[in-house]
């Protein structure tokens, strides 16, 4: 086995960890499979369950559909509602650019 990987000791860990840099916030550690560290990982799946991205969320997996607005609102109380990790969306602006009259040239021409 490649000793760059670490298992746990009961060999149940599916996703193994190793060393590398965090995606996240950029510390040199073990990182799991997507190269989080296990703090960012936490803040990770927090998101998602604010974002109520229950596919994508681990502790969700498992959940009952009738119980997982409680997840979301114990991890709110408990975390704040805040994201910590994923940036939010900001909104686009539709406004179209003004069009300018004639070319400066032309303008001073006029004059």
């Amino acid at each position: 086995m490649n000793e760059f990987f670490k298992f746990d000791q009961d060999g149940d860990d599916l996703w193994p960890q190793y060393e590398a840099e965090c995606q996240g916030c950029d510390t040199w550690g073990p990182v799991d499979d997507i190269g989080l560290c296990e703090d960012c990982a936490g803040k990770l799946e927090r998101d998602m369950i604010r974002q109520r991205d229950w596919a994508c969320s681990a502790l969700a997996f498992g959940c009952p559909k009738d119980k997982l607005e409680d997840l979301r609102n114990e991890v709110i109380n408990k975390y704040g509602e805040q994201l910590e990790l994923i940036a939010e969306e900001k909104p686009t602006r539709n406004r179209s650019k003004k069009k300018r009259r004639g070319t400066r040239r032309s303008n001073r021409k006029k004059r």
